[in-house]
């Protein structure tokens, strides 16, 4: 019974990342109808940014709160710049934007930084926390909390405050929305920033599990696809409940699947979604249809 307590919690841990990833797919996909493909790049962008940072000598929580910042102001260019200016009524269109972003940034991270792996230090340190038989290391500990942090941030931003009841505005009826004087180019970009910035957590997070690479959020990106569409990519608590089961469910298969070990268990999450979408087509959470800005 220990193990399996022990493997729900690596699930769960690991399950953050793709939760946090999955919920900056879903602000952006209601706000613009855009799967951005691109998200597991900015916050690969965001993780190098904290690593540059780290070798000017600064500490690691500066670091992180400065990728953060970044990848928000990235986030923001890259609807201001490109995205506001196609077609958001064409699907295929926006769905070809989001495979050459996700080309571009990666490109770019490349050439700027190089494509080889780097050792990417823990900002929460190499203990154990060890309870009831079970392990936890410092790591998995301190960066699902960081996730959850960022997560419960965003939920505050967007159901308490004004500026999240104007992005609701703006992603739900653009046209009603400026007819209130809400300009949807500007409320848009600030949707994209605060996705960057919550992807951007959740590279720095994984850096020091995964490695630092141009290619690191390539499979956390897949399975954060997974989440927000067994979820529903329309709405933000199905992304993260998503990336939550995706994690625990991963985690089991691996364990007690013997022909799935590895990334092999990504099929279990895949067979997970089929079957709930032949049963509630808009996900767990989600919408079967939506109204786009």
């Amino acid at each position: 019974m220990t193990e399996f307590f022990q493997i729900f919690l690596d699930g769960l841990t690991t399950g953050t990342v793709y939760a946090a990833l999955a919920l900056a797919l879903s602000v952006v996909f209601q706000g613009t109808g855009m799967l951005n493909f691109a998200q597991g790049e900015l916050a690969v962008v965001a993780a190098f940014i904290a690593f540059t940072m780290l070798s000017t000598g600064i500490s690691p929580w500066l670091a992180i709160l400065i990728a953060v910042a970044a990848s928000a102001v990235i986030g923001a260019l890259v609807h201001v710049l490109v995205v506001r200016w196609a077609d958001t009524r064409n699907e295929g269109v926006l769905m070809a934007m989001g495979v050459a972003l996700l080309l571009g940034i990666s490109a770019l991270a490349g050439i700027i930084w190089g494509t080889d792996p780097r050792s990417y230090p823990s900002p929460f340190g190499s203990g154990l926390i060890e309870f009831a038989g079970l392990r936890l290391t410092y790591q998995q500990a301190g960066g699902a909390l960081l996730v959850v942090v960022a997560m419960g941030l965003t939920a505050l931003l967007f159901q308490k405050t004004p500026i999240g009841l104007r992005l609701r505005a703006v992603a739900q009826n653009a046209p009603s929305a400026a007819l209130l004087g809400l300009s949807a180019p500007v409320w848009l970009a600030l949707g994209w920033a605060i996705a960057g910035a919550v992807g951007a957590v959740a590279g720095v997070v994984a850096a020091p599990t995964l490695g630092l690479s141009p290619s690191m959020m390539n499979f956390p990106l897949l399975m954060a696809l997974a989440a927000a569409t067994l979820g529903g990519l329309t709405s933000r608590v199905g992304a993260v409940v998503g990336g939550l089961l995706i994690g625990v469910v991963t985690a089991f298969a691996g364990r007690y699947i013997p022909f799935l070990g590895g990334d092999l268990n990504i099929v279990v999450a895949f067979v997970l979604i089929v079957i709930v979408l032949l049963v509630k087509p808009g996900g767990l959470f989600g919408k079967e249809r939506m109204v786009r800005a």
